[in-house]
């Protein structure tokens, strides 16, 4: 029985993944800064929210001011979702900067960054989930603790209590901590890179792997375009652009009430 599939937001993309992604299971998307990571959580998202989907967007390394901005640099709107409650930003950066109460020193406690995400998915009734990047929130407890379980414990806890479609991405660096266990444990894999090519860099993508599906090895060229984001293939050559005791770990956002 052939896995339901879910939307890319990327139509190229879709028709090597025959259909996109799988729905209920997690997916990973790694590569360097600027590689387009955060660009296709968003087309991800937008497609969702298109169809009538609710999501739940965590952020760490930017502000959720910063996440919108970036979107609206492609005429993607995502205020009418947070107003409408289909869409909630949650800002773990607070978490880093020692806002809650010094604890980023002690690591985090896969099993609280899950009860938290849950009461709020529960709440809005989320299908889908973003973490963007997970990598901060994997790393372990304690000195004494595997990177590896780490991990491993977060990416299970989010699979097994939260009914979402869940997208993450991650920094590939030489020095990976985890040694690339959330890569084994994701159900699907997508790299993001710039190369050389006669001496112009161009984006592209690797699709490492994704349960199910007979994929082409190689790389997928891909440029950005205005109102549309990610464009894979030739067709895109030409168009290429431009109440709880202890804290809870992640800040609601809100749009400012003065905003039309």
């Amino acid at each position: 029985m052939a896995s339901e599939r879910i939307s890319t937001g990327i139509a190229e993309l879709d028709r090597l993944l025959l259909g996109g992604y799988l729905k209920g299971r997690s997916h990973l998307l790694t590569g360097d800064t600027g590689t387009g990571k955060t660009i296709a959580c968003l087309q991800f998202l937008l497609h969702g929210l298109k169809r009538g989907e609710k999501a739940v967007y965590v952020t760490v390394d930017e502000r959720p001011a910063e996440i919108l901005e970036s979107a609206e640099s492609f005429s993607w709107d995502f205020q009418p979702h947070i107003q409408e409650k289909s869409l909630v930003i949650l800002d773990a950066s607070p978490y880093f900067s020692g806002r809650s109460g010094g604890t980023s020193e002690k690591g985090i406690d896969p099993q609280k960054i899950v009860t938290d995400l849950g009461i709020y998915a529960r709440r809005l009734g989320a299908t889908l989930l973003i973490i963007d990047p997970i990598t901060p929130l994997i790393l372990p407890t304690d000195a004494t603790s595997s990177s590896q379980d780490q991990a491993r414990s977060l990416m299970h806890l989010i699979q097994s209590q939260l009914n979402t479609t869940n997208l993450f991405t991650a920094h590939l660096t030489t020095q990976n901590t985890t040694n690339g266990i959330e890569q084994f444990l994701a159900a699907g894999v997508l790299v993001f890179k710039t190369t050389e090519v006669n001496g112009r860099f161009q984006r592209a993508l690797t699709i490492r792997k994704m349960r199910g599906t007979a994929i082409e090895p190689g790389d997928y060229p891909f440029v950005l375009v205005h109102n549309e984001g990610i464009v894979l293939g030739d067709r895109s050559a030409s168009r290429a652009s431009t109440c709880q005791t202890e804290p809870h770990i992640f800040e609601y956002f809100d749009l400012p009430k003065n905003r039309p």
